[in-house]
C-alpha cells in the first residue's frame, strides 16, 4: 500500500493535466494566429508590390513611346488624317485610344534589324488598359491592329496635354492647329481599383 501511495503521489493529478492541456491550447491558438497573420501580411505585401510593379511597367512603356514620338501624321481605315499625337476623352471606334501617337523607327543590330515607324494607341476599356499597335502607318479598309493587355483593374487613364497658354487640357491637338504639331508636355494620370495611382509627366523637346 505504501508503494502504491508513493506511485500515485509521484504522478500528475487531473487538475494538473487539465491546466497543462489548457496552456498548450492557448499557446497553439496564439501561434496559429501569429503565423496566419504573417502569411496574410506577406500576401498583402506581395500583391501591393505586384500592383506597383505593373504600374511602373505601364509608365515605362508610355515613356518609351513618348521618347520615340515624331511629328508624322497618318491615315485611318477610312482615309482620314490622324494627327501625329491624338488625345481624346470619348472613343467611337473599337480600336480608338485615349492616347495615340506616331513613333519613329529604330535601327538595330543583325539580330533586331531595322524597325520602321509605327502607330500605337493606349485604350482604356472596361477597366482594362490596352496597347493598340498598327502594322502600317497608313491603313487600308482591312487593316487590323495587334492588341495587348497592359494592365487590369484600372478605373482612370487620363492623358493631358500642355498647351501654349501654360494650361493642361484633356484633348490634342487644339482647334485650328496643324495635325503634325506636338504639345509642350504630356501628363498621364492612372488609378487602380485598389486606389494605387501614379502621375507621370514628359517634356517634349521639339
Amino acid at each position: 500500500m505504501k508503494n502504491n501511495s508513493k506511485l500515485l503521489a509521484s504522478g500528475f493529478t487531473l487538475i494538473e493535466i487539465m491546466v497543462t492541456v489548457l496552456i498548450f491550447s492557448i499557446i497553439s491558438t496564439v501561434s496559429y494566429r501569429i503565423v496566419s497573420s504573417l502569411v496574410k501580411t506577406n500576401q498583402i505585401v506581395e500583391e501591393t508590390q505586384n500592383k506597383w510593379g505593373s504600374l511602373s511597367l505601364v509608365s515605362t512603356n508610355i515613356g518609351r513611346s513618348v521618347n520615340r514620338l515624331i511629328p508624322l501624321i497618318v491615315r485611318d481605315n477610312n482615309g482620314r488624317v490622324l494627327p501625329a499625337m491624338y488625345g481624346r476623352t470619348e472613343l467611337s471606334g473599337m480600336y480608338d485610344g485615349q492616347l495615340e501617337m506616331t513613333l519613329s523607327g529604330t535601327i538595330g543590330d543583325e539580330v533586331t534589324g531595322v524597325k520602321p515607324p509605327k502607330r500605337v494607341g493606349y485604350r482604356l476599356y472596361k477597366n482594362t488598359l490596352y496597347l493598340v499597335s498598327w502594322p502600317v502607318l497608313n491603313r487600308s479598309a482591312s487593316t487590323t491592329p495587334q492588341i495587348d493587355v497592359l494592365l487590369d483593374d484600372v478605373v482612370t487613364f487620363e492623358p493631358q496635354f500642355l498647351y501654349s497658354d501654360g494650361k493642361w487640357y484633356p484633348t490634342w491637338p487644339p482647334e485650328d492647329s496643324r495635325p503634325e504639331v506636338l504639345p509642350s508636355a504630356i501628363r498621364v494620370d492612372l488609378v487602380m481599383k485598389s486606389s494605387e495611382s501614379i502621375t507621370r509627366e514628359w517634356v517634349l523637346d521639339r
